[in-house]
C-alpha cells in the first residue's frame, strides 16, 4: 500500500512526459563542466569544480566543506537545512567511513585541499546513498595522469597575529597504462584564540555567582602527509593502489583570568583565581584503499577495499589557583585506537536502450578502545560497529524527456560497547523523476525514506568532564545507551532554468523531512552531576526552500566574470513528547547564504574573487528549561592570483576580513534556578601568500 501511495504521488509529473522532439547534443568544456554535469544528473547534483577549489583560498578538505553552498560548520561537525546533527554525508570516492569512525574522518579534513578534483553535492533520497543525511558530499580525490609533472606550492602568512605555512610537493608521472602521484605536503600552523566567558546564577531571584572568565591561547599544530596514487589501465580496465601516511603534532595552550562580583549581585569585580592549560595531542594514521573496475561486455563491475588504523592521544594539564592563591593540578589523558575496514562492488548492466540498471554491495566493520584517565582514576571502553548496506536501482529512460528512477536499499548496522548492544535494519525505497520539458527547463523530484543510527560515541558511557564549575549550561558529556535511530521519509521538488551554451543555472528547491524518534541532546540532572546526552524527544518536521544560482556574465558584456549564490530557509518543528507540546527544534537558524564572484582580468594577468556567507541567528527555546541564541555571523573572503609566468603564480588570499566575532548566549531554568551563560569568541583575520607552480 506504501509502495502504491509513492507511486501515485508521481503520477502528475508522469503525465507531462510525452514524446517530444530529443534535446539538443551538449559539447562539455573544461570552464562548463560544473553546469553541464548538474544538467546532465540523474540526481540532483550540483558540482564544485577545481577552479572554485583554488579560488576558496583554503589550505584543507576541512575547510573546502566550510565553504560549500548550503553546508555549515559549527565545531568540529558540517549541518545543511538546520538541522544540527549528522546532517551532512561525507564520502571520499564514494566511501562512507563507519559512523563512529572519529580519526579517518579527522584525518580527512585535513588532507590539503589540493588533493581535491571536485566535490559533488548531492540531494535527495536515493538507493545508491539513502537518506539519512539531509545532504551527502563526496569528496572526489585527483587521479594520477601518465603525463610527467611537477607542482609545488608554498604558502606563508599570519593568522591573526600568528605564521602560518604549508609546502606541498606533487610528483607525476608514467608511461603507457601505468601512472602514479606522489603528493608530500608538510603543515606548520598557528593559531590564537581567544574568548570572553560571563555566568551568573541566581535562586530565587537572588543573583548567587556573578563572574567572568577571559581566555588568551594558542594553538599550534604541525602535519607530514604522504599519499601517493599508483593505476595502471588496460583499454577500459582500471586498479589503483592508494596508501596514506599521516602523523600529527597538535598544541594547545591557554590562559584564563577569572573575576567575580563581591557581593554577587553588585558590579564590584575582584580577582577570583586564574587556570592554565597545556594540551598536546597526537593523530596518526595508516591507511591502504584499492579500487578497480573491470568492464564484461556492456556490463561494469568496480570495487574497492579500504584497511584502516588510526591511533589519537591527547594528554591536558590544568593548573588552576583560587581566590586566596591555592594552587590545584588535574591531569587528564585519553588514548583511542580505530582499526577499520571497509569493502564496496557494484555492478552497473544495461537492459536494452531505456533501462540501466545498479547493484551495489557494502560492508565495514570498525573497531575502537578508549582509555581515559581523569585526575589518577582510568576507565577503558571496547566499542565495535557492523555495517551491512546492499541496494538496487534502476534509472528508467521513459522518453527523450524524462527519466524515472527508482530503487530499494537494505541497511543493518550492529552496535556493540561492551555494556550495551544494538541492532537495526531497514529496507528503505526511493523514487525520483527527471523531467525536461523544454531545453532549458528541468524539473527533479524525489521521494524516499532513511535510517540515521547513533554512532558509537552516542551510546557509549564514556565521559567529557567539564572543565569549569559543573552546571546545566556547562555540563558533563556522555552518550545514551537506549538512544533508538531516527527514521525518516524524506521529499524533494526542484526547478533548475538553464541558460544557452551552459552559461549558468538558477534553482530553487523545496524540501520536506518527516522523522521519528527525532534525536536531540538534552541536559539533565544525574545524581550531583549535570549530564549533556543524546536524547529521542518525539516526531519532528523539517522544510523549507533553497534558492541557487550561477552564472558567467560574458553574454551580458562583462567579461570574464561568474557569479554565484546560495540561500537556504529552514523551518523545523518537534512534537515533544516528554513535554506534550509542539516547539521548535534546537539551533534553527533563520537563513543561510553565500555568495561569490570571481573575475579573470586578462589586460593585468591576474583574476580576484570575494566571497560572502551570512548564518542567520539560530535560536533553541523549549519552555521552563532552556533560552539559547546564537547571533548571526557574517565572514567575508577574498583572494588575488597574479600570472608571474606561464609556470608560477602568486596567490594573495585574505579570510574573515570583518573580524567577525562568534556570540552565544543560553540561559537555563531549573525550578527557582537560573543558569546564564553568554560567550564571546574572537574571529581573527588571516592572510596568505602562495607561490604555486606547475610544470
Amino acid at each position: 500500500m506504501k509502495r502504491s501511495c509513492l507511486l501515485f504521488a508521481f503520477l502528475p509529473l508522469l503525465a507531462f512526459a510525452e514524446d517530444r522532439p530529443a534535446l539538443k547534443e551538449i559539447t562539455v568544456t573544461g570552464k562548463q563542466e560544473d553546469v553541464a554535469a548538474r544538467r546532465d544528473a540523474t540526481t540532483q547534483k550540483v558540482i564544485v569544480g577545481r577552479k572554485d577549489i583554488e579560488n576558496m583560498g583554503v589550505m584543507t578538505i576541512g575547510e573546502v566543506l566550510g565553504k560549500l553552498p548550503g553546508v555549515e560548520v559549527k565545531g568540529d561537525g558540517q549541518q545543511a537545512r538546520g538541522m544540527s546533527r549528522d546532517s551532512v554525508q561525507i564520502l571520499v570516492d564514494g566511501e562512507r567511513p563507519a559512523g563512529g569512525s572519529r580519526i579517518v574522518a579527522g584525518v580527512v579534513g585535513r588532507l590539503p585541499a589540493g588533493e581535491l578534483e571536485r566535490v559533488e553535492i548531492l540531494r535527495g533520497s536515493s538507493a545508491e546513498y539513502g537518506g539519512a543525511a539531509a545532504v551527502t558530499v563526496n569528496l572526489v580525490m585527483k587521479k594520477p595522469v601518465s603525463k610527467r609533472a611537477t607542482a609545488v606550492k608554498v604558502a606563508a602568512g599570519m593568522n591573526g597575529s600568528e605564521p602560518t605555512g604549508q609546502f606541498t610537493w606533487t610528483e607525476n608521472g608514467g608511461e603507457g597504462g601505468f601512472a602514479w602521484t606522489l603528493p608530500i605536503t608538510l603543515n606548520m600552523h598557528r593559531r590564537p584564540a581567544g574568548n570572553v566567558t560571563e555566568r551568573r546564577n541566581e535562586t530565587a531571584g537572588v543573583t548567587v555567582l556573578n563572574e567572568q572568565d577571559k581566555d588568551e591561547g594558542l594553538f599550534t599544530f604541525r602535519e607530514f602527509v604522504m599519499s601517493p596514487r599508483m593505476t595502471w589501465k588496460q583499454g577500459s580496465d582500471s586498479l589503483t593502489v592508494a596508501p596514506l601516511l599521516f602523523d600529527g603534532l597538535g598544541k594547545r595552550n591557554s590562559d584564563m583570568t577569572q573575576t567575580a562580583a563581591s557581593p554577587a549581585s553588585s558590579s564590584n569585580m575582584l580577582s577570583n583565581g586564574d587556570r592554565s592549560s597545556r594540551e598536546e595531542m597526537r593523530r596518526r594514521l595508516q591507511r591502504l584503499r584499492v579500487e578497480g573496475e573491470k568492464h564484461l561486455g556492456e556490463s561494469k563491475l568496480s570495487g574497492r577495499v579500504s584497511l584502516n588504523h588510526g591511533t589519537r592521544d591527547v594528554n591536558t594539564v590544568r593548573l588552576s589557583h583560587d581566590a586566596l592563591g591555592t594552587a590545584n593540578t588535574r591531569t587528564d589523558d585519553t588514548a583511542s585506537t580505530e582499526n577499520e575496514t571497509s569493502m564496496a562492488f557494484r555492478l552497473d548492466r544495461p537492459l536494452g536502450e531505456q533501462h540501466l540498471l545498479a547493484l551495489g554491495l557494502e560492508h565495514a566493520l570498525l573497531k575502537r578502545t578508549d582509555t581515559q584517565t581523569f585526575s589518577g582514576v582510568m576507565s577503558n571502553y571496547a566499542d565495535q560497529e557492523r555495517q551491512s548496506i546492499l541496494w538496487l536501482q534502476d534509472d528508467w529512460m521513459l522518453t527523450d524527456k524524462a527519466t524515472f528512477t527508482y530503487g530499494l536499499r537494505g541497511e543493518r548496522v550492529d552496535l556493540d560497547t561492551g555494556t550495551n548492544a544494538q541492532q537495526h535494519g531497514q529496507v528503505m525505497p526511493s523514487l525520483a523523476i527527471r523531467y525536461a520539458p523544454q531545453e532549458q527547463w528541468l524539473l527533479r523530484s524525489s521521494l524516499g525514506a532513511g535510517l540515521k543510527m547513533p554512532r558509537l560515541d552516542e551510546i557509549s558511557d564514556a565521559a567529557t568532564l567539564s572543565v569549569a564549575a559543573n552546571t546545566p549550561t556547562e555540563a558533563d558529556t556522555r552518550g545514551n545507551p537506549n538512544l533508538r535511530p531516527e527514521r525518516s521519509v524524506n521529499f524533494e521538488a526542484v526547478l533548475e532554468r538553464y541558460l544557452p551554451d551552459n552559461a549558468g543555472v538558477f534553482g530553487i528547491n523545496f524540501y520536506a523531512r518527516s522523522t521519528q524518534d527525532f534525536t536531540e541532546r538534552r541536559v539533565q540532572l544525574e545524581g550531583t552531576r549535570w549530564v549533556d546526552r543524546p536524547q529521542n524527544e518525539g516526531s519532528a518536521r523539517h522544510w523549507g526552500w533553497e534558492i541557487d544560482g550561477k552564472v558567467r556574465t560574458d553574454a551580458w558584456g562583462w567579461k570574464g566574470a561568474t557569479v554565484k549564490a546560495h540561500l537556504t530557509l529552514p523551518h523545523a518543528t518537534v512534537n515533544d513528547s516528554r513535554l506534550g507540546i509542539s516547539r521548535m527544534a534546537r539551533d534553527t537558524p533563520e537563513y543561510v547564504f553565500s555568495a561569490g564572484l570571481d573575475e579573470t582580468l586578462p589586460k593585468l594577468n591576474s583574476s580576484y574573487g570575494v566571497s560572502l556567507q551570512l548564518s542567520g541567528r539560530s535560536v533553541t527555546d523549549i519552555p521552563g528549561e532552556v533560552y539559547a541564541v546564537s547571533d548571526a555571523r557574517t565572514t567575508l573572503d577574498g583572494y588575488w592570483l597574479y600570472k608571474l609566468s606561464p609556470v608560477f603564480n602568486l596567490r594573495t588570499t585574505a579570510r574573515n576580513l570583518l573580524a567577525t566575532d562568534t556570540v552565544q548566549n543560553t540561559r537555563f531554568t531549573n525550578g527557582s534556578d537560573v543558569y546564564v551563560l553568554s560567550s564571546r569568541s574572537t574571529g581573527y583575520r588571516s592572510l596568505l601568500v602562495t607561490l604555486e607552480g606547475r610544470w
